[in-house]
């Protein structure tokens, strides 16, 4: 229901149609150990609790331009410093990039924010990770993923960022082993 009524939503603000304008791809919607990219089908029995951390992912294109959104959000506020330091890791991702910024200092960047947090959860304290298989990406008309990796992580390569690029920077943190 909850992707439902995004869609639903997003399809009359863009007024959808056809090409011109419309969903970018299927949301979203990750529960607590799945980090990302799990689509509910129809009919898929289940609720949101109280505990649980979920993530929405979802985009909308006018025009072949997409605009890729996720946030996370849960009830219960022992997640919170979790919740921060995933906003802070974006947040710093978005000023570190710009014309010739190379890609693996933006990824160094969001890990050094991350990890910097802790989050104490039922009476023990975790440090907060990024995962390292997830990434950010370049986006251009019509192509989500248009070819060039934002990493979240020290390492990679050092590509730059280009005049005219558009990137989805996304961060994603954990309170496991960061994969």
């Amino acid at each position: 229901e909850i992707c439902e009524e995004l869609e639903k939503t997003a399809r009359l603000l863009i007024k959808e149609n056809g090409l011109q304008a419309g969903l970018a791809f299927p949301t979203g919607c990750s529960l607590n150990y799945c980090a990302a990219h799990y689509t509910p089908n129809a009919g898929d029995p289940t609720v949101l609790q109280y505990d649980d951390v979920c993530k929405i992912d979802f985009g909308t294109h006018i025009n072949g331009r997409i605009i890729d959104c996720a946030f996370t959000l849960t009830y219960n506020n022992k997640y919170d410093k979790l919740l921060e330091a995933v906003r802070e890791a974006t947040n710093t991702g978005i000023r570190e990039a710009g014309i010739d910024v190379r890609l693996c200092d933006i990824g160094e960047a969001i890990q050094e924010v991350m990890e910097s947090y802790e989050v104490e959860i039922d009476g023990k304290t975790y440090q907060v990770k990024s995962i390292r298989n997830l990434n950010g990406h370049s986006i251009s008309p019509y192509r989500i993923h248009a070819g060039k990796t934002v990493p979240i992580v020290k390492g990679g390569e050092s590509v730059v960022m280009e005049e005219n690029e558009f990137y989805a920077i996304e961060t994603f943190g954990s309170t496991g082993k960061g994969h």
